[in-house]
């Protein structure tokens, strides 16, 4: 878990400010703040589903409902500087749930 952490920590310090921005303007319907937001997290989002162990249909699930969460939260979230973590957070939610609503065994660990 604190590897999580760290990754949390780093997904947004180089953009915090440009973030918070861009959540601003994507809740405005800006769709090239949408974009560049997309852009900037989407290969995590992706690669968090992956890591989970799931199917690329699975993953693309789980990619589709943490944006389509994400467009539903733009207005509400209390650090929209760290929209970076906010997005891994409920990707990793999203994957478990998918893992358990599709009976997946657990991951290898190396």
């Amino acid at each position: 878990m604190m590897q999580g952490m760290v990754l949390d920590e780093r997904l947004d310090r180089e953009h915090t400010a440009e973030n918070a921005e861009l959540v601003a303007r994507a809740g405005n319907g800006d769709q090239v703040a949408w974009d560049r937001l997309v852009d900037r997290y989407g290969e995590v989002v992706w690669a968090v589903a992956r890591a989970q162990g799931l199917g690329v249909r699975d993953a693309s699930d789980v990619s589709q409902v943490t944006w389509l969460l994400l467009a539903q939260h733009l207005g509400a979230l209390r650090q929209p500087e760290r929209v970076g973590a906010w997005l891994l957070g409920t990707a990793t939610r999203e994957a478990y749930r998918m893992r358990r609503l599709r009976g997946y065994e657990a991951p290898a660990r190396a």
